[in-house]
This record gives structure tokens, sequence and C-alpha cells, in this order.
């Protein structure tokens, strides 16, 4: 199945698991996103209460594996995963999309669309707010949002989060 929506806004579904334990755990190596500050826009007081613990880690390389963009029907969709240690948290912010608008040519972010796609399971403490919405689900499921729409997420657990980014274009 295709998923495909003219506002893809507080859209949510699932879609198959391909992937295993092993490919995010074993498979990946990890490293900090490299500048923690850019690319999303917080209150300069989030920054303060949770300044070493802002950040995600990124893959040095993506696994095939985790491509799951014939899942969605959008425009330009690029794909990434994301690492959250415990403690780890995006505080309350929104994107700002700035590489992805730059190699996209996108104008206008309202038009951006991001999907988060959870890995594994939840463990009790792991956390990805929309809005006011709490958005917990299986692996495989997956959540969506578009333009500055306000958003977090944490890892408030005791065990690694694991999560796949996607970013396309509404068509």
């Amino acid at each position: 199945m295709k998923y495909s929506f003219n506002n893809w806004n507080n859209q949510f579904g699932t879609i198959p698991v391909t992937w295993n334990k092993l490919d995010y755990t074993e498979r990946t190596t990890w490293r900090n996103h490299g500048n923690k500050n850019k690319g999303f826009t917080t209150y300069d007081d989030n920054r303060k209460i949770y300044d070493k613990n802002i950040g995600v880690l990124v893959p040095n390389e993506l696994l095939p594996v985790f491509d799951v963009r014939d899942y969605f029907d959008l425009d330009n969709l690029v794909f990434d995963l994301s690492k959250y240690t415990p403690g780890m948290i995006l505080p309350w912010h929104h994107d700002d999309y700035p590489t992805y608008a730059k190699n996209m040519g996108v104008q206008d972010l309202d038009s951006i669309v991001r999907i988060i796609v959870f890995l594994h399971d939840p463990a009790p403490g792991q956390q990805l707010w929309i809005k006011d919405r709490y958005c917990t689900g299986a692996a495989g499921s997956w959540f969506a949002w578009t333009g500055k729409t306000k958003h977090m997420a944490a890892n408030l657990s005791e065990v690694d989060r694991y999560v796949i980014q996607l970013t396309g274009i509404n068509k």
C-alpha cells in the first residue's frame, strides 16, 4: 500500500517491518549529528535547560533495508536514521529544513512533509509529540506533519531509541 494525502498534517499509519534489530544495533555505526543548533528552531530557554542533552545520532551509512520511500506518495523523498541514547532530547521546536530546502529548491516550507517511522516497539519513556498529540505505536508505525509544525522527541527510557526520518514534498 502506498500512502497519499492532500494534507499530510496529523496523518499516521503502519508499514511492514523489513528490518531486524541487528540492522540498526550491530550493522549500523553511529556519529553525532554535528551541529545541534541548526536545522530547527527552539526557544533559547529550551537550549539553556536541556543544553548537553540536545541532539541525535545519525548513521555513517544507510543500509538499503531502511529505504521505505516506496510506501509514501511524495516527491523528492529522502530518508535517514536517527538514534537517541537515554537522556537525548530534541525539545519543542519546528524544523527549518535548510539543507533539504536548498538541495530541492523548495521555497514554500509548508509543502515539506516530515514522517517518523518507529524501528522498534517503544520502551517506556520514548516519546514523540506532534503539537498536543502523543504519538506511539509498534515497530512500523509512522506519524507525519508538514512545514513548521511544533513537535518534540525524547528518550527518557533506559535503552536506545531508533527511528527512520523521511522528508518529501506533497504532490
